[in-house]
């Protein structure tokens, strides 16, 4: 996809590591939009666990994708690059530059390579699976359908991901995914964040810190009825359903926080440099 006049800056990097800032800095440079590639930004309800720019920096510059549906609505990765195509032809009509930002690979590479065509949802499955996690832990899963299961999800233990595998591989049946082109030649530039590990860490648990400042508890149990929805299976929510039943610990809570923000900054960097992005 080359041209000489138009441009897409891929602004990306794990969780903590300074895109949003970066974003704002080159969008008002290039006088540019900027396109999120988060899927979790992309709630109008989850706000501080998720890090979403706050009203000051969505003023900066326009934003596309950040509040854009609600945590009631089934929204997924075929819906987000329908329409982030037909806005990218839209806005390249008037705009030389593009700023796309985020940190969820599938969104990113989704958007410019495709979709595989994917079964639909089997929810009858997904709940016999999530059942068998409930009772006999992530491993004994692992191991009914170790063939089934690449040696990187495995390792990830990440059970919304391991499900989704599972589902796939056991559907007979196959959902055609129409996608539009991109009606105008474009270069891709990328900008890819990636501080010192031990600084990004550092970053992980000071801005976790932050947010506990910033009132993530009552946001979290404002949440807490929903909590059985897709778009709360994620860090900074989930980690305080256990505290809310007298189960554990806030210290406790704060610290899963942590290490689950840690743990996917790790999977990112590692999806990064399978992409060719990125180092160690």
């Amino acid at each position: 996809m080359l041209s000489s006049n138009k441009k897409i800056w891929l602004v990306i990097g794990p969780t903590a590591s300074g895109k949003t800032d970066k974003a704002i800095e080159l969008a008002k440079e290039l006088n540019a939009p900027i396109l999120s590639a988060d899927s979790r930004q992309i709630y109008k309800e989850l706000n501080i666990a998720v890090a979403k720019p706050n009203e000051a920096q969505l003023a900066m510059a326009t934003h596309y994708f950040i509040n854009h549906v609600s945590i009631f609505e089934d929204y997924n990765v075929g819906q987000y690059v329908v329409e982030a195509r037909h806005l990218i032809n839209q806005l390249f009509k008037t705009n030389q530059h593009i700023i796309i930002c985020g940190g969820t690979g599938l969104y990113i590479n989704s958007l410019f390579n495709g979709i595989d065509n994917l079964p639909p949802k089997n929810e009858k499955l997904r709940q016999e699976l999530q059942t068998i996690i409930d009772k006999e832990g992530i491993d004994t899963l692992i191991e009914k359908n170790r063939e089934w299961l690449s040696e990187s999800l495995i390792k990830s233990k990440n059970p919304q991901r391991i499900i989704r595998a599972i589902e796939i591989r056991q559907s007979p049946t196959i959902e055609k995914v129409p996608l539009p082109h991109f009606e105008t030649p474009f270069e891709i530039e990328k900008i890819f964040i990636q501080p010192e590990r031990d600084l990004l860490y550092q970053r992980i648990n000071k801005r976790v810190d932050d947010m506990i400042a910033n009132g993530l508890e009552a946001e979290a149990r404002s949440l807490y009825k929903h909590r059985e929805l897709n778009a709360l299976k994620t860090v900074g929510y989930s980690e305080w359903w256990p505290y809310f039943e007298n189960l554990i610990s806030k210290t406790e809570v704060i610290e899963k926080i942590k290490q689950h923000t840690r743990n996917y900054a790790k999977r990112q960097l590692t999806w990064f440099r399978n992409q060719g992005i990125g180092i160690g």
